[in-house]
């Protein structure tokens, strides 16, 4: 047993003096290397341009090279490709983790890594994932797209520029519409006008660099300046709205289609706020806007900014004869006149009076009344997409008053109003007493809150054969638990309405829609605070407070 230890321990002598001393047959310096990073342990979170790299830290390597690239990487592919990053050549890469910038968007990197210290030979690449990629998240350089951007057949963009970036797609639906390669220009503004776009319509527009995203926006062009057969936009230096206005624009109308019978489109700028009135020649007061006989108007609030304002200082007037008088996009507000349209002369619309996508806002008393005892005929009274607020604040007027003196007098054929919010009002919102409404009112897809004040009427066609429609429509609360209901002589029709416990009538109760035992507050995100978005599941009332789903 001693003569075998003594072998043993002789052997190990001579084989430490070996490796000490150098040997017979020298060593392959190809396989005296660094030991590369483990590969299963390499993660990556990515960004939109950056991705941050973990990775367990290798003995005796003092710094790290990692490299990227859109393109395959394997052992067989030179560092540094067309399409490869490499970060770490400046020996930066000392300690997990390391993150990579300036990488592009949207993007699938493959990644490999090596372990490198001066004096040794580097370790073998290891790759991430056996090979497989990871991809930064899309990024965004679009800035938002405003009010002031979106027209009818044009949008306007606006990006980061320094960010770069090769060309501009157009989606609308699932459809390719356009394919922008962004010149110089475009380039160093971060600007560009798409032009060529379709009225009311959703477009998705994509900015690229090459093939990356580099930002995704969504946006509505605008409605189309309605049709006419003269179309005009007024200038956005002026000041008001008054009769010389209106005269100069029908007399260019009627010298271009060589009538006096013609339609006219009226644009007025965004962000404008102009008092509509005219001037008496006589004593240099405030008159009236009028529409001279024979013309069909249509005074349409421009896009590019905020909503213009027309504020009414006196009653516009719809006498003489025309086809139809409609507004569209535009905010009115009391300038003192009380009444929108305030009418005693004789006047006749054939077709319609209308207001689209509207606000009325703090008018004393009434948007439409008729009194006196002229010929007034009206093939029909539309308002659609509107709201109105803090009307017939005084309480002597309702919100729409047809009262003639001569009962015989009026021929108006129906009141329908449509996707509107009605927040507040102290009078009757409708009353038609002396005469009826020939094609009775509708209302349909409406929210009332805060109407009817004490005595008063929601709709009061007293004795009349009004036929009423209640369509889809929430009646919230009451402005007083003593306010009236519908009076009429002709016959009340509701269907699929909501009536909230707070609506309360004394007398003249809607027997057809019953209360509910949800309150407004129970239906209403926040009615105090004119806020009707709904809490409920049913999809009732304006649409404008349907939830966002």
């Amino acid at each position: 047993m001693k003569i075998r230890q003594i072998i043993y321990t002789a052997v190990l002598g001579s084989a430490l003096v070996s490796c000490t001393d150098g040997n017979d047959w020298g060593i392959d310096s190809a396989y005296d290397r660094l030991f590369g990073v483990n590969a299963e342990k390499i993660s990556v979170t990515a960004e939109d341009l950056t991705a941050e790299v973990t990775f367990n830290t290798v003995k005796d390597a003092e710094y790290y090279i990692i490299e990227v690239s859109t393109d395959s990487l394997y052992d067989d592919v030179a560092m540094g490709g067309a399409n490869a990053k490499v970060f770490g050549a400046n020996k930066e890469i000392t300690k997990s983790p390391y993150t990579l910038e300036q990488l592009v968007g949207d993007t699938r990197y493959y990644l490999r890594m090596k372990s490198m210290a001066d004096g040794k030979n580097d370790s073998k690449w290891c790759y991430y994932k056996s090979g497989q990629t990871f991809k930064t998240k899309a990024e965004q350089i679009f800035y938002e797209i405003t009010d002031a951007d979106r027209f009818e057949d044009h949008v306007n963009l606006k990006w980061d520029a320094e960010k770069e970036a090769t060309n501009i797609v157009v989606i609308c639906g699932d459809e390719e519409v356009q394919n922008i390669s962004l010149d110089a220009s475009a380039k160093a503004s971060g600007e560009l006008t798409v032009s060529g776009l379709k009225a009311s319509t959703a477009y998705t527009f994509i900015i690229y660099n090459g093939t990356a995203k580099r930002g995704t926006v969504v946006t509505t062009t605008t409605a189309a300046m309605p049709s006419g057969d003269f179309k005009i936009q007024l200038p956005a230096t002026i000041t008001a709205l008054d009769q010389d206005i209106i005269n100069d624009v029908v007399a260019q109308a009627q010298a271009a289609v060589g009538s006096e019978n013609v339609s006219v489109t009226i644009g007025i700028p965004a962000g404008l706020t102009l008092d509509a009135r005219g001037i008496s020649a006589d004593s240099g007061e405030p008159t009236g806007l009028y529409i001279p006989d024979g013309v069909s108007v249509t005074f349409f609030g421009l896009s590019g900014g905020e909503t213009p304002v027309l504020n009414i200082v006196k009653s516009f007037n719809i006498k003489g004869s025309h086809n139809y008088i409609r507004f569209e996009n535009i905010n009115f507000t009391d300038g003192g006149c009380q009444y929108f349209i305030n009418q005693s002369a004789d006047a006749v619309i054939a077709e319609d009076l209308t207001f689209t996508q509207c606000r009325f806002e703090g008018f004393e008393r009434s948007v439409v009344r008729t009194q006196g005892s002229p010929i007034i005929t009206i093939g029909s009274i539309n308002l659609d997409d509107c709201v109105l607020t803090n009307m017939s604040k005084g309480n002597g007027y309702s919100v729409f008053l047809f009262k003639l003196d001569t009962p015989a007098k009026q021929n108006i054929g129906s009141l329908n109003i449509s996707n509107c919010t009605i927040d507040t009002a102290q009078r009757s919102f409708i009353e038609t007493s002396v005469a009826p409404l020939k094609n009775g009112i509708t209302i349909t897809n409406c929210t009332f809150y805060n109407t009817i004040q004490s005595g008063r009427y929601l709709i009061d066609a007293n004795g009349q054969p009004t036929d009423i429609t209640l369509k889809n429509t929430i009646l919230g609360k009451t402005y007083v638990e003593t306010a009236k209901g519908v009076r009429t002589a002709g016959t009340i029709s509701v269907e699929n309405c909501l009536r909230t416990s707070d609506c309360v009538f004394a007398s003249n109760d809607i027997k057809e829609l019953p209360a509910s035992d949800y309150s407004s507050a129970d239906v209403f995100a926040d009615p105090a605070n004119h806020d009707f978005t709904l809490k409920i599941n049913d999809r009732i009332g304006d649409p404008r407070w349907f939830p966002v789903e």
